[in-house]
Formats: structure tokens, C-alpha cells, sequence
């Protein structure tokens, strides 16, 4: 009783803010001056590799600092050479994607899930439940199950949760990148039974 009282009175007194991420520019400066902005002298970026990470990181100020303080291990001459930084990025996808492979395991329904979200997530950044509402026509959740399935992967880390706008979105561009390459991965006949 006391905890649903708690989260009452915190849900009424509470002004939630949302964390966002840097913007392109905001970005691209931060990659551009390493030496001032983050004190990293061992190497710098080139414009190619600034571009690649906004792509795969986008404004993630976390992924990016975990991602610059990595390649402080490879630079050499100042340098990190591109095809070394391409590995790095692909390595983190690949391991976004085990980690959807093994939130799902062999669960049709949590593969569907997860090819909704990854649908609606290639259209638009965040998405509310109500655009996951062919899972319930497909039989494959109803509305308890759908809540206690997103309020899972919120937990685990792979989706943020917006209260003020009751939005959800993957934890990131890395993230987007790795359930690519987890639904692609997926043969075709999976999804015949739920559309």
C-alpha cells in the first residue's frame, strides 16, 4: 500500500524531463574538437569518421564518450584508421542484435513484437502502444501482456520510456542498428503465422 501511495504522490508532484540527445551540430562539433571538448589528444576524427558515427550513435552523449574512450586504445599516429572504426561500430551492432536474439529466444510473439517496433521505429523516432495495436488483432497480446512486454524492455534497456507524452523509443541509433540486423536475420515464414 505504501508503494502504490508513493508512486501516486510522485506521479502528481513530479515534472518529468526528458534526457535528449545532442543535435547533429552540437554533435559533429563535439567530434570535430575532441582535444577542447573532451581532452582526448591521441587522435582525431575525419570528417568520413564524424559522419559514421552520427549515423550509427547519433547524439547518444553516452555511447559516444564509451565509444571515443575505446578507440583511445587504437589510434596510432594520431590516427584511427576507418576500417578499424567501421569494426568497432559493427561489433556494438552485433551486440545489440544478440541482445534482442536473446530477449526473444524462440518466442514468436516476442520476434513480432519486435518486428512492430522496429517498424514503426524505421518510420518515426518514438511510437505510443496504441501503434502496436495489430498485435492485439493478430491475437498475439492484449492490452495486459503488450504493457508488461514494453514495460520489460524498458527494464532491460532497450527502449527509453517518455511518461509526459506516453511515448516509447529504442534506446538509441546503436540499438535501431543491432534490431535491424535482428529482424533481417529473421527467416521470412516466421512471420507468416502473425502477418
Amino acid at each position: 500500500m505504501k508503494r502504490i501511495f508513493e508512486d501516486s504522490k510522485l506521479a502528481k508532484t513530479s515534472i518529468f524531463y526528458s534526457v535528449d540527445y545532442l543535435n547533429e551540430s552540437d554533435t559533429k562539433y563535439w567530434l570535430n574538437h575532441l582535444d577542447s571538448e573532451s581532452a582526448i589528444t591521441l587522435y582525431k576524427l575525419s570528417a568520413k569518421q564524424i559522419e559514421m558515427i552520427w549515423k550509427y550513435f547519433g547524439g547518444s552523449m553516452w555511447e559516444i564518450s564509451s565509444f571515443l574512450g575505446e578507440l583511445l586504445g587504437y589510434s596510432k599516429d594520431s590516427i584511427i584508421p576507418d576500417n578499424l572504426l567501421d569494426d568497432r561500430i559493427q561489433h556494438i551492432i552485433k551486440g545489440n542484435c544478440a541482445r534482442f536474439e536473446h530477449y526473444a529466444g524462440i518466442s514468436i510473439k516476442k520476434i513480432s513484437l519486435l518486428k512492430e517496433i522496429y517498424k514503426l521505429s524505421e518510420k518515426k523516432n518514438s511510437f505510443r502502444t496504441f501503434d502496436l495495436r495489430s498485435l492485439a488483432d493478430k491475437k498475439a497480446y492484449d492490452n495486459t501482456t503488450l504493457q508488461k512486454e514494453l514495460n520489460k524492455l524498458v527494464q532491460l534497456n532497450y527502449l527509453a520510456f517518455n511518461p509526459t507524452t506516453s511515448t516509447y523509443q529504442l534506446q538509441g541509433k546503436s540499438m535501431f542498428y543491432g534490431l535491424e540486423k535482428f529482424v533481417e536475420s529473421m527467416p521470412d515464414d516466421i512471420f507468416v503465422q502473425t502477418g
